[in-house]
C-alpha cells in the first residue's frame, strides 16, 4: 500500500536504507505550508522518538492516506509485530487472551458477510443498469443520447 523503494545511501554505498517516496498531496502541503509541516515533524520526532525520516515519511503517509485507512494500515503493522498473519487473525488472538474469541469472531464474520452483501448488490446494480441501457439503445436508438452517431441495426 505504501509507496516503498530501496535507495544507495549517498554516503555508504553498501548499506541500503529504505525511504518513502513523496506522494502529490504531501509535496503540496510542504510547498504550500511549510511552517505547519516543519512543526508537524518536529513534533513527532520528539514524541515518538523519531529520526527526521521516519517522522516525514509517517507524515507523508499519513497525508497520502485518508486517516481511516492509515490506521488501518498500522493496525494491521502492529499486528504483524506481533507474528500474527494478518489484521483479523491479530483481533482475534487478542481478544483470545482477553476471553472475547468467539464473541470477535462472530463480529467478523458478519462483517465480512454485509460487505459481501454490498459488493454483490453493487455488481448486480451495475450489471442491471448496464443490461438496461444496452436493451433501450438497441430498441430505439435515435432516442437514446441524441447527438451519438446512429448505425443500423
Amino acid at each position: 500500500r505504501s509507496k516503498f523503494s530501496i535507495l544507495s545511501s549517498p554516503s555508504s554505498p553498501h548499506k541500503t536504507a529504505l525511504f518513502a517516496t513523496m506522494g502529490p498531496i504531501a509535496r503540496a502541503k510542504k510547498a504550500m505550508d511549510p511552517k505547519d509541516y516543519e512543526r508537524v515533524v518536529s513534533a513527532k520526532m520528539k514524541q515518538e522518538g523519531l529520526t527526521r525520516q521516519q517522522a516525514e515519511d509517517e507524515y507523508n503517509a499519513f497525508l497520502e492516506q485518508p486517516s481511516f485507512y492509515y490506521s488501518l494500515d498500522k493496525k494491521e503493522e502492529y499486528y504483524k509485530s506481533l507474528g500474527y498473519k494478518d489484521i483479523f487473525d491479530g483481533m482475534i488472538g487478542e481478544a483470545e487472551k482477553e476471553g472475547r474469541g468467539d464473541e470477535v469472531r462472530e463480529q467478523l464474520k458478519k462483517f465480512r458477510r454485509d460487505n459481501q452483501i454490498k459488493a454483490y448488490t453493487i455488481l448486480v446494480l451495475v450489471f442491471a443498469t448496464f443490461a438496461y441501457g444496452y436493451n433501450q439503445y438497441h430498441e430505439d436508438p435515435s432516442s437514446f443520447l441524441t447527438g451519438l452517431p446512429m448505425h443500423d441495426v
